[in-house]
């Protein structure tokens, strides 16, 4: 996949051909989003042209109402990587600031999808809303029919209900990380730097690995079945622990991980961290004793969890 930036490296590397665009902000990059650039995928390949997605660096609210603007699900890198599975050819990441903000939805149109890029094909969430104060809709893109077919991909629903970024930030927010990941088609995860630690967990309770999260959405404070790969490596099992640690005293969320039976790396620099299951809330205890036979505990649920994940992805295997 090719990445640009501007709207002229994106017409030189179209070199003139018309394309499949599908356009979004694919923040979470949850079920909904990936039916669209399924639906991009599928019609570049049954049309022999270009797929191409459009996407806003940074979050369009963050500019026009940065106190309303919600807390990122993904970094740019995570959502750059996710897009880049679905085999799309061309990622335009258009850098969202006030003068684009201030666009008319028609001279979008124009500049963009019909001079720009040459758009064949147009897919959209149904939601899509566009232009100057969002006045632009699919409504709008209808009326430019004599210049491309416009594709309007269903919203995907669970339980009853549109699946959405919003959706998956509260279920985050809320500790539901087993929700968040089915809005996902997904582990929820979140990566950044391996920190050293206080070293209070390899003197009284248990070795940790401390991360600081480049993302902005972080689950609510609580234990958590988790994986965990470190730098470039394999997912290994673990549990971990987000919160203040009441038990020590000690101020700032800190993300705290503890590898299940694996040998963990003793430089490692970079960790990818999902998580699985909720276990409880983050409690004080009296003291690190109590706290490590607490921890104990959250390990063997831990390691249930796994046997029946296992057990249930091997049977999935052979079930085809």
């Amino acid at each position: 996949m090719k990445v640009v930036s501007s709207l002229s490296e994106a017409s030189d590397a179209l070199a003139g051909r018309p394309c499949v665009l599908g356009i979004g902000n694919f923040d979470g990059l949850h079920l909904g989003h990936q039916a669209i650039l399924q639906s991009i995928a599928r019609r570049s390949s049954e049309f022999g042209l270009p797929s191409v997605v459009m996407t806003f660096e940074p979050h369009p609210i963050q500019v026009i109402a940065p106190e309303k603007a919600p807390k990122r699900i993904n970094t740019p890198e995570q959502k750059l990587r996710q897009i880049c599975d679905y085999g799309i050819e061309l990622l335009f990441v258009v850098h969202f600031d006030l003068e684009f903000a201030s666009l008319s939805p028609d001279a979008f149109i124009r500049q963009f999808l019909v001079t720009g890029l040459r758009a064949r094909t147009v897919c959209v969430g149904n939601n899509f809303a566009f232009g100057h104060r969002q006045a632009g809709s699919v409504e709008t893109l209808r009326l430019w029919h004599r210049d491309f077919d416009l594709h309007i991909v269903p919203p995907v629903m669970y339980r009853g209900n549109p699946v959405s970024s919003t959706e998956v930030r509260k279920a985050v927010n809320d500790g539901a990380v087993s929700a968040a990941s089915r809005l996902l088609g997904r582990w929820y995860e979140i990566e950044g730097r391996i920190a050293s630690g206080a070293g209070r967990g390899r003197r009284l309770t248990v070795p940790t690995l401390n991360l600081e999260s480049d993302n902005e959405l972080v689950p609510k404070h609580g234990v958590y079945v988790s994986r965990i790969a470190l730098d470039k490596g394999t997912l290994l099992d673990s549990v971990t622990n987000i919160g203040v640690r009441p038990t020590f005293g000690v101020d700032g969320m800190t993300i705290e991980t503890f590898v299940l039976r694996d040998q963990v790396p003793a430089a490692a620099q970079f960790g990818r961290l999902q998580f699985l299951h909720r276990i409880r809330d983050e409690k004080r205890f009296d003291s690190p004793e109590l706290l490590s036979s607490q921890i104990a505990r959250d390990v063997g649920k831990a390691s249930r969890f796994f046997r029946l994940l296992g057990n249930i992805e091997h049977a999935r295997a052979h079930s085809h």
